[in-house]
């Protein structure tokens, strides 16, 4: 009997690290888990929902009992299936995750409250809750969340020719979140760089904002030629940033003149991929 056992075990320890495609009759059928992605907006007035396969090129599930990691699998948008799982595993009480991302990496979730992304940070929503899986087959329609701020530089004077990538380091954010509170844990360096276009004005960066719930950024913004010569440079300090938020800069990078307003401006979500709210950074 004791062998019996092992021998079942043992073929479960395989299928469990295995990916099987969506469409595999077989497997469906011997599923007893099923995994369905969407993002949902929290709105009151609407509780549109859409694929999140539509706003991430990489989704990453994983399950844990008791803490420890027992199951992961990784998808691409060229994947069949993406966004959708159906896996087979022992009866238990597991913590699901999902975190859908557009990293060139997967995401690390060995620890599920350290979850990374090889010190880089994309738009990003999760999905972690606890569930209960039998012998009948369980379906899991996941409603993922944003859980990242977003940092907009709108650059208000024209960019020379010369500029051919603009560097963000700040501090005050965070790259790896905990899944348990979606939050930020640690306290990052993080740099991150854009190609620069004389005719594109906007770029964007991302954090996951710690447990407060309104970080401040300290931002150095560099731009760059093609020999990493600094052509000019702004600091900025006390940058507000909010889980589900845009903070809006508009600046003169390249005279020194301020640009923008100090308006703020709120969005109501009433879609599941519009952010909460638009707040604008006037720099000093």
């Amino acid at each position: 009997m004791k062998k019996v056992l092992f021998a079942i075990l043992f073929m479960l320890s395989l299928i469990s690290c295995e990916k099987y495609p969506l469409d595999s009759k077989s497997f469906e059928q011997d599923a007893n888990l099923f995994v369905n992605t969407s993002i949902s907006g929290k709105s009151p007035v609407s509780r549109a929902q859409k694929p999140l396969s539509e706003l991430c090129s990489k989704i990453s599930f994983a399950l844990y009992n008791n803490g420890e990691r027992v199951k992961s699998i990784s998808q691409s948008a060229d994947n069949n299936g993406f966004g959708s799982i159906a896996v087979k595993i022992l009866p238990g009480t597991y913590t699901l995750l999902v975190v859908g991302h557009s990293t060139s990496a997967n995401a690390t979730t060995t620890d599920i409250q350290k979850i990374s992304f090889s010190g880089k940070v994309s738009d990003t929503f999760v999905y972690s809750e606890e569930i209960e899986i039998g012998e009948e087959p369980l379906t899991i329609n996941a409603e993922a969340v944003r859980n990242v701020a977003m940092f907009q530089l709108n650059i208000t004077d024209d960019i020379p020719a010369e500029v051919s990538r603009l560097k963000f380091y700040y501090t005050g954010g965070s790259s790896s979140f905990d899944a348990t509170t979606k939050a930020g844990s640690v306290n990052s360096r993080q740099t991150e760089y854009r190609d620069a276009n004389p005719s594109k004005k906007t770029y964007e960066i991302f954090t996951f904002p710690h447990n407060t719930g309104d970080d401040k950024l300290k931002i150095t913004i560099s731009a760059l030629d093609d020999a990493d010569n600094v052509i000019a440079e702004r600091v900025l300090t006390d940058v507000g940033v909010e889980t589900g938020f845009i903070t809006r800069c508009s600046l003169s990078l390249f005279d020194g003149a301020e640009g923008g307003n100090n308006q703020q401006v709120d969005i109501s979500i009433t879609a599941d991929d519009k952010w909460k709210g638009v707040r604008d950074y006037i720099p000093y």
